[in-house]
C-alpha cells in the first residue's frame, strides 16, 4: 500500500509541477500579448483559474502532507505528555482523516453533478468537471495517506505532526 502510495504521490506532484508550469507560460504568453500585442489569449483566465491553478494546488496536496507543510498550533498541545498526548494525537489525526473523507465525497458529487449536467464555462464550450476531478484525486489521494499514517501515530512518525 505505501509502495502505491508513494507512486501516487510522485505522479501527483508530477503532474502539478507541469500544471504550475504551464500557468506560467500561459499568463506570460496573455501578458505580452495584451501589452505587447494588443491581442489576449481569450480563454487564459478560465484555463488558468478552473485548471492550472486547481490541478497545481491540489494534486501537490499529497506532497504537502508528507512533507509535513499542515498548519498547527502547537503551544498548547507541546506542553501535554504520555498518554494525554497520544489520545489528542490520534483524535486529531481520526478528525482529519474524516474531514479529508468528507472533502472527497462532496467535490466526488459536485464532479457528478456537473458531469451529468454538463456545466460548461460562460465564455467558451469547456466541461467544468475535470477542474473540480482534479481537486478529488487529490483529496483521496491525501486521505488514504492520513488514514494509513493513524498507525504510525503511535511512533510518532505520522506526517500530520511533522514539522515542515
Amino acid at each position: 500500500m505505501q509502495t502505491w502510495l508513494n507512486a501516487c504521490e510522485r505522479f501527483l506532484t508530477l503532474v502539478a509541477v507541469v500544471m504550475a508550469f504551464a500557468m506560467m507560460v500561459l499568463t506570460t504568453a496573455d501578458a505580452v500579448g495584451r501589452y505587447v500585442l494588443n491581442r489576449p489569449i481569450l480563454v487564459a483566465y478560465e484555463l488558468t483559474t478552473n485548471y492550472l491553478m486547481v490541478a497545481a494546488v491540489f494534486l501537490a496536496m499529497p506532497y504537502a502532507y508528507r512533507g509535513g507543510a499542515n498548519i498547527r498550533v502547537t503551544f498548547l498541545v507541546e506542553r501535554i505528555r504520555g498518554t494525554t498526548r497520544l489520545v489528542i494525537d490520534y483524535i486529531v489525526q481520526i478528525v482529519s482523516v474524516l474531514y479529508v473523507a468528507a472533502l472527497v465525497v462532496a467535490t466526488a458529487q459536485q464532479t457528478s453533478n456537473m458531469l451529468n449536467t454538463n456545466t460548461m464555462f460562460t465564455t467558451v464550450e469547456w466541461p467544468m468537471w475535470p477542474g473540480h476531478l482534479a481537486v478529488a484525486i487529490g483529496l483521496l489521494v491525501t486521505a488514504v495517506m492520513m488514514l494509513v499514517d493513524v498507525g504510525q501515530v503511535r511512533k510518532g512518525r505520522s506526517s500530520l505532526f511533522t514539522e515542515g
